[in-house]
């Protein structure tokens, strides 16, 4: 991995996110408790596991889809906070495991996509780096083992994502308040991201087709969860509904 673009993305984007942190009355934490998104390392390690890896990897996917579902709704701001987030807190513990699995990584997509959001590039042009990431990103995510594409694995993966959006909503709301409209929106795409994994899986067993239909019905559940995008009142939803529903998917 060059390092050189990692040097870019933070000399471009670093200081951005950092004024976005403390420049709004949320309080911004964007720490996602997984030990993936802490820039504070000064030594990222290669990750554990293939959950590890793939939970991080899709949690830069939940940034980028919020933030392009604000873009759309023409909540500018608001969308270039999430599309900077996932280099500043993740890609960067990223690289060592990319080094580790001989893949190249994506920084120069995530790179060009951040760039067009930052300059409000039409949405056209939006729509096609986001697309050209997600397929860079998806590009990497096949560096795992055969097991880890189960549908179990997959499962499981979907549960860590979920965790993290239980997290993240814990923030964002408190006692039907909106503290933190960021970390809600990071749970609503994280919550999509991990709907998304399992609408694409392809598979033919009949206790598989099961297991995803059930998870994906808990996952459907969660929907009055994120009545708005971009909140302005107070939410009837508690993070405790998200890890209620993980529980139930860890029993299918």
């Amino acid at each position: 991995m060059k390092k050189y673009f990692l040097t870019i993305l933070l000399t471009i984007f670093v200081i951005g996110c950092h004024d976005d942190h403390h420049n709004h009355d949320d309080h911004d934490g964007h720490d996602h408790g997984h030990d993936h998104g802490d820039m504070k390392s000064s030594s990222p390690k290669v990750f554990s596991s293939d959950i590890e890896y793939l939970t991080n990897l899709n949690l830069i996917k939940g940034h980028l889809w919020v933030g392009v579902e604000l873009y759309k709704a023409n909540y500018i701001e608001n969308g270039q906070h999430h599309m900077k987030h996932p280099e500043s807190e993740l890609y960067g513990d990223i690289i060592p495991t990319f080094e580790a699995k001989g893949t190249d990584g994506f920084s120069a997509e995530l790179e060009k996509l951040a760039l067009s959001v930052e300059n409000e590039e039409p949405l056209n042009v939006i729509n096609d780096n986001y697309q050209n990431l997600f397929d860079a990103i998806d590009k990497n995510a096949q560096f795992v083992s055969e097991e880890s594409k189960t549908v179990d694995q997959t499962i499981m993966l979907v549960q860590s994502l979920l965790e993290t959006a239980a997290e993240e909503y814990a923030i964002g709301i408190v006692n039907g308040d909106v503290k933190n409209r960021y970390e809600y929106q990071d749970a609503l795409g994280f919550t999509m991201i991990a709907k998304g994994i399992l609408n694409k899986m392809q598979v033919d067993d009949k206790a598989d087709k099961e297991k995803i239909s059930k998870t994906l019905s808990l996952i459907d559940s969660l929907a009055f969860l994120w009545p708005d995008l971009v909140p302005t009142k107070k939410v009837d939803g508690d993070a405790q509904a998200i890890l209620d529903a993980v529980t139930q998917i860890k029993a299918i």
